[in-house]
């Protein structure tokens, strides 16, 4: 089997471009973990993820109990806020990639290496899909 007949075609992504509000509307109203990023040529240049923004609301000095229970949600909020207009691009992580014609095997190899999906790009790097465990696990009828 190859990657071609197992990927969603129609992935989710963001533009690099757009304000990095625009990735956590995305994520936030489709519960993802992760989110691709193409530019307007709708090639593929990297992934955001959840566990980044996870970074970004950490407080910048390790907190004591004490500063835990007077810290207020206004003050989580602040941590993310001066991030927010800043382009989607500027956040984007390297990620591998795997092409329509590469064998299923490929892709399971990366994804129990722990990726949470893997966007599919032609040979133009243009993104033509995606894959993930849930994606394969799909084809199975319980």
């Amino acid at each position: 089997m190859k990657c071609k007949h197992y990927m969603v075609s129609a992935p989710t992504y963001v533009l690099d471009t757009e304000p990095l509000s625009e990735a956590v509307s995305i994520m936030v109203r489709k519960h993802m973990q992760d989110l691709m990023v193409v530019n307007d040529q709708h090639e593929f240049i990297g992934t955001i993820n959840s566990f980044m923004f996870s970074k970004m609301l950490l407080p910048s000095e390790p907190q004591l109990p004490d500063d835990a229970e007077n810290e207020s949600a206004e003050d989580v909020d602040n941590r993310l806020i001066p991030h927010l207009h800043r382009k989607v691009g500027d956040f984007a992580a390297s990620h591998p990639v795997v092409e329509p014609e590469a064998p299923l095997s490929d892709a399971l190899r990366l994804l129990s290496e722990g990726y949470i999906r893997l966007p599919v790009v032609g040979p133009d790097r243009k993104l033509v899909g995606s894959l993930s465990s849930l994606t394969i696990l799909r084809r199975f009828r319980f």
